[in-house]
């Protein structure tokens, strides 16, 4: 299960990044902002997902020394607060755009500042976990076996407590709080308005089609971040220091559903991009000619299609005539 969500987050957030890099019409704002959730998402796929299955459900041990438990832990609190980060940037941008559309919007190098701010903003708040994240052998079977497991260690159980708080609050709830605002906001204005005049049957109508389509697809978005990685950090935040619940048996099982619910938020993006939005789909079959061509030189017969047409199977939806 967690092969799938590897290979598949590699491929599409890997497609999602060509795609904006590669065409001239996907280089706009909200598509910058998408191509730094993607990256992120790699981050998280290349750096969280081997690593953390492996110690946690298979070997029940940290095998990876301590330089890789300090990169680890960072990493899925980088990729996790970057996502966070960019979703709030592009409802704060959307919100600009569509309730205040007499101002000048955000333009190409301003949004890469924006998203340059995310990534150290990101980095700031990640950083205690870097410097807490530490080997212990905590029972007498760790010390016995000597295997190491990776955590966190505090000189200060407040401080950690305290920073356990900040954190939720600067992943989920602040960012959620926001986003939920702003987008009820901007669904009252895109549904709820008509455009005056005689125009709204045919360009008004168009705009606010291509608008309502741009909202629902951030939307889901968000509603998938937010489905995905709450149970986690819920149970983090209440189990992590009972004892109780690390002895139940039903512990792992319940932990593997939480964790591999997270971790496959990495390749949910992009299958959302694909079919709620026809720029990417074009994208993607691009890519997908492009694969196709490159199997056939190589293999100098049908045989390359063939296996190159497999592999994008994945991404074909119904068009549609999305202008964003």
């Amino acid at each position: 299960m967690y092969g799938v969500i590897f290979v598949a987050a590699l491929l599409g957030n890997g497609l999602v990044c060509y795609v904006v890099q590669t065409s001239p019409r996907m280089k706009t704002v909200t598509n910058f902002f998408i191509a730094n959730l993607a990256v992120g998402d790699i981050m998280m796929t290349l750096f969280c997902i081997p690593f953390s299955f492996v110690s946690m459900l298979i070997l029940r041990y940290w095998p990876f020394g301590g330089v890789m438990c300090k990169i680890v832990n960072f990493s899925q609190a980088v990729s996790v607060l970057v996502s966070a980060y960019t979703l709030l940037a592009i409802s704060v941008d959307r919100y600009i755009v569509i309730m205040q559309p007499l101002k000048p919007r955000l333009g190409k190098t301003a949004a890469k500042v924006v998203i340059l701010c995310v990534w150290i903003g990101a980095t700031i708040t990640a950083v205690p976990i870097f410097v807490a994240s530490e080997l212990q052998r905590p029972t007498l079977f760790h010390e016995v076996c000597q295997r190491d497991i990776c955590t966190e260690i505090w000189t200060n159980p407040d401080d950690k407590k305290l920073y356990t708080c900040a954190l939720l609050a600067l992943q989920f709830a602040l960012p959620l709080t926001v986003l939920i605002c702003t987008y009820v906001r901007i669904a009252y204005v895109v549904w709820g308005v008509r455009p005056p005049g005689e125009a709204e049957l045919n360009r008004d109508s168009r705009i606010q089609h291509s608008k309502r389509k741009m909202i629902k697809m951030m939307v889901t978005v968000i509603a998938v971040f937010t489905i995905c990685w709450l149970p986690l950090n819920m149970l983090w935040s209440a189990h992590e220091d009972d004892i109780e619940w690390a002895m139940w048996p039903g512990m792992p099982y319940v932990w593997f559903a939480a964790h591999w619910l997270a971790m496959s938020h990495c390749c949910y993006n992009p299958v959302i991009y694909c079919y709620m939005n026809s720029r990417y789909r074009l994208g993607f079959q691009k890519a997908k000619r492009m694969t196709s061509c490159a199997h056939q030189r190589s293999s100098g017969g049908m045989e390359g299609i063939q296996m190159g047409g497999n592999i994008f199977l994945f991404i074909v939806a119904k068009p549609d005539h999305d202008s964003l």
